[in-house]
């Protein structure tokens, strides 16, 4: 029988918490045809992360300066399987994933054009948060596989050249857009069932997740042009703004204007990103993508605060 041999790849930084658990799911669910190794890429942790890591096995390589991608990139370049799992330290498998990742990896290896993956399911109990935002996105088609579970042969990888390393976030998106690029097709396969353990459960948690994941669009004007969400979500800063220009020139019309076409922004992509169909998942949805909008705004406001001390630092 021929070989078959995967490397985990997994970033991690601060993750005492999850990651063991992780750790003994990759041993309790990989299938005894495969043949694998786990490589944890560290960003510095100051935690127990390193130590926890290197005592259940895995192989573990720092770099405090890196970027997500970067570390990716870096474990890659240390591990030796023909099929790459890219897991979040947080990321779960399951028994259903352990019974379709062998069709996979033949699959991968037969066309190495393809790149793999599921979107992440929400944890048993779930907050109202995850059931609400990211259940419904887990059998969505989706134009790109999250970094947190993707899977790619080690031959696509190569000739896409990774990850972009400049990129702070955002850096599995454009992997995709290169492997498409390459002429690979990208293929969700709810099969291969896995669990976020980390998926925010408090309106703080979902904001602060929002404003790290915005910084990608902030990275220059054309990739804020480019993203919908980013332009989005300057109208929807500048509605607001027309709000207040209503209430110190006391114009109902205005501001009543204003509101309406926030509503209607909210409203909208609830029903055209998460399907909401009922009453409750409308206004929950509506509420949340209200955080959303805002957390991408003040996303790039902050990026581009830091941007601007780091030049005036440099003159």
């Amino acid at each position: 029988m021929e070989h078959l041999s995967v490397s985990f790849i997994i970033p991690a930084y601060n993750e005492e918490v999850f990651l063991p658990s992780v750790l003994k799911n990759i041993t309790k669910y990989t299938p005894p045809e495969l043949t694998y190794e786990v490589i944890v890429a560290d960003n510095g942790s100051e935690d127990k992360t390193v130590q926890l890591a290197r005592e259940a096995g895995a192989k573990v390589l720092i770099d405090k300066e890196a970027t997500i991608g970067g570390l990716r990139n870096l474990a890659v370049d240390s591990s030796t399987g023909k099929v790459l799992v890219f897991l979040d330290a947080d990321i779960l498998l399951t028994q259903m994933w352990a019974d379709n990742i062998i069709d996979v990896y033949k699959s991968l290896l037969d066309n190495c054009y393809q790149v793999s993956g599921s979107r992440c399911g929400i944890p048993t109990p779930a907050s109202w948060i995850e059931k609400a935002w990211f259940k419904p996105l887990v059998n969505q088609v989706a134009k790109y596989i999250n970094s947190g579970h993707m899977i790619v042969s080690r031959k696509l990888f190569d000739i896409v050249g990774g990850f972009d390393v400049n990129l702070e976030t955002g850096e599995d998106y454009a992997f995709g857009q290169a492997a498409l690029q390459a002429k690979a097709v990208i293929t969700v396969n709810p099969l291969l069932s896995v669990i976020h353990k980390g998926y925010p459960k408090t309106i703080y948690q979902f904001m602060r997740r929002e404003m790290w994941h915005g910084r990608g669009d902030c990275e220059s004007l054309h990739n804020m042009v480019a993203s919908k969400v980013a332009m989005t979500s300057v109208l929807f800063a500048f509605l607001h703004l027309l709000v207040i220009i209503g209430l110190v020139m006391s114009s109902f019309m205005l501001i009543a204007s204003a509101m309406v076409a926030i509503t209607v922004i909210c409203v909208g992509a609830s029903v055209y990103k998460h399907n909401a169909c009922t009453i409750k998942d409308l206004v929950l949805l509506s509420f949340l993508y209200y955080l959303y909008f805002t957390s991408r705004f003040l996303s790039c406001i902050s990026f581009m605060s830091v941007r601007s001390v780091k030049r005036k630092e440099g003159d």
